[in-house]
């Protein structure tokens, strides 16, 4: 069987935005533990985020460390700007490749959840993306990964005006999704 080599580059973008993801997540858990702060050297190390003019803002390590420790709301904007960062990259490449001609309900599943997400966080299904979702269903039943539970997800018309990110779906169910469709592709 010969794989499709478009499907397999996404794929792969799917299994390192996986990997990403698993990285920021384990940089978060250190940014929130309180000893995080102490293997910082004491005289006020900075890091550099790079312009695309090639300046850059300097920032002090040990007192953005500290914000992030010690604000909880913080630290639950930062996991849900994962969680939507990646679908938005995985929705770019899916959208650039046309979803691969035909629609499938796992790949569905990104382009009704990326919608959302550009909707202020809730499932806005209106005009095409009602088409869409009658054309094709979106759902997560024969996804290769799901929670011990076995839990699936579908998008449907009910859910117009849901909050997308932690009342549809948490950030687990996002790992779930990007494995599955890096397995759906690179079949």
């Amino acid at each position: 069987m010969t794989v499709d080599p478009e499907k397999l580059a996404v794929a792969q973008t799917a299994g390192h935005l996986t990997a990403a993801y698993y990285a920021s997540l384990v940089g978060h858990y250190v940014a929130a533990n309180p000893q995080s702060i102490n293997s910082l050297s004491p005289d006020h190390p900075t890091g550099n985020i790079l312009r695309k003019d090639g300046t850059f803002h300097t920032i002090d390590l040990s007192d953005h460390l500290d914000k992030f420790r010690t604000d909880v709301d913080f630290q639950a904007q930062s996991l849900r700007g994962l969680a939507m960062g990646v679908i938005l990259v995985l929705d770019v490449e899916l959208h650039r490749n046309k979803y691969f001609g035909k629609k499938t309900p796992i790949l569905e599943m990104v382009y009704h959840l990326r919608n959302g997400l550009a909707h202020g966080n809730r499932f806005n299904i209106e005009g095409p993306g009602k088409t869409r979702l009658k054309d094709c269903p979106a759902h997560t039943r024969d996804a290769a990964v799901k929670s011990e539970l076995g839990t699936s997800y579908e998008i449907t018309l009910a859910l117009n005006g849901t909050v997308v990110l932690y009342d549809y779906m948490k950030p687990g169910d996002v790992i779930d999704l990007l494995q599955s469709i890096e397995a759906h592709l690179s079949a």
